[in-house]
């Protein structure tokens, strides 16, 4: 199960990726290349300084932008963009162990306990945690043993 979802994330990040390439691909074919394209990103910095005036301070403020190198939109958009998808792996991967654990720790309980009861144990019960799923499963189940000891006690009694 843990698998399944895991690949299920792999190809909708295979999809968005396929996406992705093709947008910038589609671009390419329109005439644009933007790989080539550069973008400048402005860093605006405040300065405060203090002065004396008639005795009272005053602040003032001036404000300075400075152009920081060219970058390709590509080189801006990729980290975020790989360090999001990471994320979002690790994210819903946990997420995927976690929900399993509340049907793989089911499943082994009762595949136990009914191998115990065919073993001819008397009195199996299974017992599931509060949050587990399949409880309704196991309650059927073990309506179905109570009434086969409740046959097996009649044949018992008859003989």
């Amino acid at each position: 199960m843990i698998a399944r979802f895991l690949l299920a994330i792999a190809v909708s990040f295979a999809i968005f990726s396929i996406g992705f390439v093709g947008y910038y691909w589609a671009a390419y074919l329109a005439g644009e290349n933007l790989f080539r394209e550069f973008v400048v990103v402005y860093r605006q910095s405040e300065q405060i300084q203090t002065v004396t005036v008639d005795d009272r301070e005053i602040e003032q403020r001036s404000y300075s932008m400075e152009a920081q190198p060219r970058t390709s939109r590509f080189a801006l958009i990729l980290p975020p963009l790989i360090v999001n998808n990471l994320l979002l792996a690790v994210v819903l991967g946990a997420l995927a162990v976690r929900y399993s654990h509340r049907f793989a720790g089911p499943i082994y309980r009762i595949s136990t306990d009914i191998r115990r009861a065919l073993a001819g144990e008397d009195d199996v019960r299974i017992k599931l945690r509060k949050n587990d799923e399949l409880r309704e499963l196991a309650s059927r189940i073990n309506a179905l043993l109570e009434a086969l000891e409740r046959t097996e006690r009649r044949t018992d009694d008859a003989d």
